[in-house]
């Protein structure tokens, strides 16, 4: 349903292009800590749990290619493999299996994963490209992959999110089975768009990047949640300085994995969450 002056807020937050999956996986950490503490407080307190806004987090990796729970405890095969390639390499704790994570990839955390993807189907229909769901999950454009989801659900807070091929390099997916299913190929909005015959006296087909398509994903974010999408350093100053910091460690060239901030106890203005139900 469209977002009213009377909906809840969402924090967003643009971490940038070139983020590393450590550090952003460390700000994630960061933000459901600060959640967990809340909650905890709340119920100490024998009180509702209010006050913490949820936060929609969205970057671009560096080249990156992570694995799901279904197939961890290949670091040291496939691991050392796609490390060869020139790209970083993770296990993680979201579902699925192997995806890549790039340049021209919009990428997010949040919820649910129907309503999810039906935030990214009104996404690619901004860009008159009809998408949608099949058995297999993500968003897809025929038997092509246009988005993929990873949900990692803990303690009632959700991390980890979707990935939104915008003008991805798809020559990225060659290396791997994406997602285990190799019947199937990935695409993105530029490459369907693109993939058009124009029309005569039409324009050529755009580019789309990610910085064009963000204000097109946040705004079909918020109507499919019911939430005003808001900058978060206009909720939670206090939490968007703590994800700068965060991020600055690693521009400063902070060797090793990015370690979460330690949490403080929640109030007013530091709350958040990467998501909460």
């Amino acid at each position: 349903m469209p977002a009213t002056s009377l909906a809840r807020s969402i924090g967003v937050k643009y971490l940038g292009a070139g983020v590393s999956y450590a550090r952003a996986l460390a700000v994630q950490q960061h933000l459901v800590q600060q959640r967990v503490a809340a909650a905890a407080e709340a119920k100490a307190a024998s009180r509702p749990l209010v006050g913490p806004p949820d936060v929609l987090l969205l970057l671009q990796h560096a080249p990156t290619f992570t694995a799901g729970r279904r197939i961890r405890g290949s670091d040291d095969t496939e691991g050392e493999r796609l490390r060869g390639l020139g790209a970083e390499y993770f296990e993680t704790m979201r579902g699925g299996q192997t995806t890549f994570h790039g340049p021209g990839q919009l990428l997010g955390a949040r919820t649910y994963v129907e309503r999810l993807e039906q935030f990214l189907i009104e996404t690619c229909l901004q860009y008159d490209i009809s998408a949608g769901t099949t058995k297999d999950t993500g968003v897809w454009v025929a038997d092509r992959k246009i988005a993929a989801l990873g949900i990692h659900i803990s303690r009632h807070i959700t991390s980890h999110g979707f990935a939104l091929n915008c003008n991805t390099d798809l020559s990225w997916f060659d290396h791997i089975v994406p997602c285990g299913l190799p019947d199937k190929k990935v695409t993105s909005i530029t490459h369907e768009l693109a993939s058009r015959r124009p029309l005569a006296g039409s324009a050529s087909p755009t580019d789309v990047t990610v910085d064009s398509a963000l204000p097109v994903a946040v705004k079909a974010f918020g109507a499919l949640f019911g939430a005003d999408m808001v900058p978060l350093d206009r909720i939670c100053a206090r939490t968007d300085r703590e994800i700068e910091a965060l991020l600055d460690s690693e521009a400063s060239g902070g060797s090793g994995p990015a370690q979460p901030l330690r949490t403080q106890a929640p109030d007013s203005e530091a709350s958040a969450a990467a998501a909460a139900t």
